[in-house]
């Protein structure tokens, strides 16, 4: 029985692809700086879809997880910047890309979580914002945004957690756009925001 048990756990761990690094160390009460200005100063925003940092793209997990965050992504910043988009302005309008890359993760896809449940390990990503005045080029803030997603939690969710996790990076993208629109505040890099109605 112990033979059996100990052949389905290395076998988990040969099918969850190569050992990965563990998550970024990072203080939980960690915060973002603030953007350089509130962007509020902009008139129109652009959102571009969710990238990956060079190299990620050569696991499939990687693939599926950019895929999922930027849907979820698609969701909720659409809706901070359509009403601002819509306003109509004098002269020349001021723009911000939003730059959204997944710059570091370990997802564990939903395939895997059925098979191997908790095995598989946990799910953990680190996402990137770029804001960049599309005129000048100049970037006006830089946060970064991690979260993990616990290997038993996710196991007994069947990958649901795996998926809230990212879930939760989108809510943390569109929190930081409506927490500096007004004034230039900064925002927490590994607590959760609030979810976005």
């Amino acid at each position: 029985m112990f033979r059996r048990r100990a052949s389905v756990v290395l076998l988990a761990l040969l099918l969850a692809g190569p050992v990965i690094a563990s998550p970024p160390a990072i203080d939980p009460a960690a915060r973002n700086p603030p953007p350089t200005i509130a962007l509020s100063h902009f008139d129109r925003f652009e959102l571009q879809p969710v990238t990956l940092a060079p190299g990620l793209e050569t696991h499939k997990g990687n693939v599926v997880a950019r895929q999922y965050l930027d849907v979820d992504v698609g969701e909720r910043v659409p809706r901070l910047i359509e009403p601002r988009n819509a306003t109509p302005v004098q002269g020349e309008p001021r723009t911000l890309l939003i730059q959204p890359e997944v710059a570091d993760i370990r997802f564990i896809t939903g395939g895997k979580r059925v098979l191997f449940g908790g095995f598989a390990g946990s799910s953990w990503a680190l996402v990137k914002l770029r804001l960049v005045d599309k005129a000048t080029g100049e970037v006006v803030a830089e946060p970064q945004f991690l979260q993990h997603a616990n290997s038993i939690a996710a196991g007994y969710s069947l990958g649901a957690a795996d998926k809230l996790m990212l879930a939760r990076l989108a809510d943390m993208v569109a929190s930081y756009l409506k927490t500096n629109f007004d004034a230039p505040v900064g925002s927490a890099v590994a607590a959760a925001a609030p979810p976005m109605d």
